[in-house]
């Protein structure tokens, strides 16, 4: 009896052992996905804000660029159209 007793303890042990462990393992490997989920997303939104800003400076170089080489007649005209709009 005592024998039969500890046999079924000792596998019940091993299978909640080995339950623990394929847990363990499912958890380990879900806490990896977020957390590289998490960081390749920071790094793409880093990303497309540093290509938001390279727009925005290229774009404010241009519009400089064009002023500086418009003449003074057709300036106050876009600026005369430009506050009444």
């Amino acid at each position: 009896m005592i024998t039969l007793a500890r046999a079924l303890f000792t596998g019940l042990g091993r299978r909640a052992a080995f339950c623990a462990a394929i847990i363990l393992a499912v958890l380990v490997a879900l806490w990896i996905a977020v957390r590289q989920g998490r960081q390749a997303g920071e790094a793409r939104f880093a990303i497309r804000r540093a290509d938001a800003r390279i727009r925005s400076l290229q774009s404010s170089k241009e519009i400089r660029h064009d002023v500086q080489n418009m003449e003074r007649s057709d300036l106050q005209r876009r600026l005369a159209r430009w506050m009444r709009d």
